[in-house]
């Protein structure tokens, strides 16, 4: 029998070249890796014997060598963001040199983007694009006597034939998502071990689920149309059935729905609502939604099946910027939604992004002061990073921008990817931390949030967040 190790990479670099304080750690969002888990699953199904190593709980990269080292897998498969890609790297050149007769495969957003780039490495012997469930079902069908055969003729890769870079035919979306089985959350950490934001978490354990695939908006900024526009929903008793599982197994208490945008088909989400209520499991919920998305009839509904808080892609406070952006709405539609959402007795979490092209102070202020005036219960301001997959990352580049994301971070502040033009970075990098401070430390926020306690969850959390933005 073959036997596959799945890892999940560190997202950050080493822990010098981070910049943050152990207070800002314990305020990040942990969440189980469910890519790699659906993949998990469909090789458990298909015979194969499967491990997950997820070094987002703490593995340090001494741990994982030494765990690669006692399991003697005849794969290696890495999941990678773009941020994470320099520990992807990291982790296949260790095996190259220890293990040289492990193959080693990488999925994720970056080699989707960057089938190219991502294989001159040389350090790769196959990269699964898009979607990759099918392809790796298709992969291990070709798998024999420890090597891959066939390649030519499976959709969905890219590998290297000797010197040359070969690239298949895309592999297509899944259609019929109920026919995937549902992820190995048994191979995978249990649920206490990962850790939610403050903002996003009122009861533990929690699990982190997947609804739907694909996102019909156009954003800029956003590396999701690597998997698709098109979107494809589970079945309501599908659905249903993992959360039965996630309950039963790991004694879940609150479900966060992870989908770029839960709330596309109206249908369903009455259908959602009803399900929760008609099978009394006692769990609370939060979800992601567009703001053109929801009204108030279905907001009431969703609040009368549990749950508690959604959080919206707002991204800026200014319509100039929202424009550019291609968010499809507008700083109007937001507040119609923000005075929906609060009516309905639900929170509100504002994402915002700054810093994208042809952003100003002007922006940067309106953004800010958008979050204060709403009275938003979280607010994000996020740093703009041009991740490859995106249009902004396609303008930027054929500018004649070059973007080095090997020698810096996600999270801190100090290190920009881009600063767009009239700004500066150190100034730009400070905005990021004041924006923070400005929302967080207001003593009505304070007083606001220490009311709105319900949970030992919540208590935990609130003091580790605003300790977290006290040293910024």
């Amino acid at each position: 029998m073959s036997k596959v190790l799945l890892i999940n990479p560190p997202f950050e670099q080493e822990e010098e070249s981070v910049g943050r304080s152990k207070s800002v750690r314990k305020v990040l969002n942990i969440v189980p890796p469910l890519g790699i888990s659906y993949v998990a699953a469909i090789l458990e199904r298909a015979g194969i014997e499967v491990k997950i190593i997820d070094c987002a709980i703490g593995i340090s990269f001494d741990g994982l060598f030494k765990m690669i080292l006692s399991e003697h897998p005849d794969v290696i498969g890495i999941t990678s963001t773009t941020p994470a890609f320099v520990n992807a790297r990291k982790i296949a050149s260790f095996v190259r040199e220890k293990r040289p007769d492990v193959k080693i495969l990488i999925g994720g957003t970056h080699v989707s983007a960057l089938p190219d780039e991502t294989m001159k490495t040389g350090l790769f012997d196959i990269g699964v694009i898009g979607e990759g469930e099918i392809t790796i079902e298709h992969l291990f069908n070709n798998f024999k006597n420890r090597e891959f055969v066939g390649l030519d003729e499976i959709r969905g890769i890219c590998y290297r034939n000797k010197d040359e870079i070969c690239k298949n035919e895309n592999q297509g979306f899944i259609n019929d998502l109920d026919s995937i089985p549902l992820p190995a959350r048994h191979l995978l950490p249990h649920p206490k071990y990962y850790q939610p934001t403050p903002a996003s978490c009122r009861r533990v354990p929690y699990a982190v689920m997947i609804t739907s695939r694909g996102c019909p908006t156009q954003c800029t900024f956003c590396d999701r149309k690597v998997f698709g526009e098109r979107y494809r929903m589970r079945s309501v008793p599908n659905i249903f059935l993992e959360i039965e599982e996630v309950v039963s197994k790991y004694g879940v208490r609150e479900i966060r729905f992870f989908d770029d945008t839960f709330t596309v088909n109206k249908k369903r989400i009455y259908d959602v609502c009803d399900e929760f209520e008609r099978r009394k499991l006692n769990l609370t919920w939060t979800c992601l939604s567009k703001v053109s998305n929801v009204d108030g009839p279905l907001l009431k509904r969703m609040k009368k099946a549990g749950c508690w808080q959604i959080l919206y892609g707002f991204e800026s406070g200014d319509d100039r910027m929202l424009k550019l952006l291609k968010k499809g709405n507008t700083v109007e539609k937001n507040m119609r939604a923000i005075r929906l959402t609060k009516e309905a007795g639900l929170e509100v979490r504002g994402d915002f992004i700054v810093g994208t092209p042809g952003e100003t102070y002007e922006s940067l202020e309106k953004t800010v002061q958008f979050a204060i005036d709403m009275k938003l219960d979280y607010a994000h301001f996020n740093k703009f990073v041009p991740l490859p997959g995106t249009e902004l990352y396609r303008t930027l580049t054929a500018g004649g921008h070059i973007f080095d994301f090997s020698k810096s971070t996600i999270l801190d502040h100090s290190q920009i990817h881009y600063t767009p033009e009239g700004l500066d970075n150190d100034t730009f990098s400070r905005f990021l931390d004041n924006a923070n401070k400005r929302f967080y430390l207001r003593l009505s926020y304070i007083l606001k949030r220490v009311f709105s306690i319900r949970t030992f969850c919540q208590l935990k959390g609130q003091i580790n967040g605003f300790f977290a933005i006290k040293e910024l």
